[in-house]
């Protein structure tokens, strides 16, 4: 498997050609990471995304305000999504009872409103609350996602144990800060997943399609065709007993 580093250049005309079509393929070696510019969510703010893994802990995403109290990291935890962040040095944890580490799509959104934070998966809402002095979040990193750049100063990290957890490895694909596509800063060992090639199904016939080393795969195994496309009607072979003789005659769709 071949890994990219774009210039940051190249990956915001990137981000700006394919839209939300543009997913990131996190392979969990070490020293991958993906940065993206800060999510502003100090008061109010939703940050979605869709991701399938089949780890059981890594880490998905972190973001803090320089190594003070305030932070947020989401992680995989024992196959289940779990949410700690921390305001004015108080905080709190919310885990998801449905766990993701299956291999399928799942969706998730995190939303802030000033002390509360919710965590929504598959439709799922739990929520978390703090009461500090402070009634707002501060933010000075930006948003990191599948693991941390290890030559970050650990006095500028709140969690410093951030660049120890296991990196994340599966796919991230549509990040959104209130619908809109972030800017995607730079990047190590993390592969574009251009999923935009089945955004216009090639796969016919109820085809399903996916994306494998860049190219469209088309899993034919619950229609009755197959080919590339599932495009091409299953050969059936018929015994015909015509009195001493058995023929086999071959029928297509």
């Amino acid at each position: 498997m071949n890994f990219f580093r774009f210039p940051v250049q190249l990956q915001l005309l990137i981000s700006t050609v394919l839209g939300p079509c543009l997913g990131l393929e996190f392979t969990g070696s070490q020293g991958q990471w993906a940065r993206y510019l800060r999510w502003d969510a100090s008061t109010r703010s939703d940050l979605s995304f869709q991701f399938k893994t089949d780890v059981s802990t890594a880490l998905i995403l972190y973001f803090d305000d320089g190594g003070f109290c305030d932070f947020l990291q989401l992680m995989v935890v024992e196959g289940k999504l779990q949410l700690q962040f921390g305001i004015d040095c108080a905080e709190t944890t919310v885990v998801s009872d449905k766990r993701v580490n299956d291999s399928s799509w799942h969706s998730a959104t995190l939303s802030r409103y000033n002390l509360r934070t919710v965590l929504v998966l598959d439709g799922v809402s739990k929520s978390g609350e703090v009461r500090p002095q402070r009634q707002y979040m501060k933010i000075v990193s930006d948003l990191y996602l599948g693991g941390v750049p290890q030559d970050i100063r650990i006095s500028v990290l709140t969690l410093p144990t951030v660049k120890d957890l296991p990196l994340f490895k599966g796919i991230i694909r549509e990040l959104k800060y209130n619908n809109k596509e972030p800017i995607l800063l730079s990047s190590q060992r993390v592969r574009m997943d251009i999923e935009g090639i089945c955004m216009e199904n090639p796969c016919e016939n109820g085809g399903t399609c996916s994306v494998v080393d860049g190219e469209p795969l088309c899993d034919c195994s619950k229609t009755e065709y197959v080919g590339r496309f599932c495009n091409e009607g299953k050969m059936v072979y018929i015994l015909q007993l015509d009195k001493s003789k058995l023929n086999v005659i071959e029928m297509h769709y």
